[in-house]
């Protein structure tokens, strides 16, 4: 019983997280949204780089840090704008 119950407390909860998204994501105008998307390319570019001789070094690990932190701040300030 106790599983049924939490199992759908857990779908109820996902379920309103997933009505919610795309509010938010609506909100954003079309540039807003291609300049996220660049800085995200971006993100995922140097940890690929970074990854691609199988050793990522401690300044590839804080150039990913630093793109990562300016990527979400990014996000916040358009999407609290």
């Amino acid at each position: 019983m106790k599983r049924i119950a939490l199992g759908a407390s857990a779908l109820a909860l996902l379920s309103s997280l997933a009505l919610a998204a795309p509010a938010e994501a609506a909100s954003l105008t079309a540039h807003e949204r291609a300049v996220l998307a660049c800085s995200h390319a971006h993100l995922r570019t140097l940890e690929r780089n970074a990854r691609a001789d199988g050793h990522v070094s401690l300044f590839e690990k804080a150039r990913i840090g630093v793109a990562k932190v300016r990527y979400h701040a990014l996000a916040n300030r358009l999407r609290n704008n």
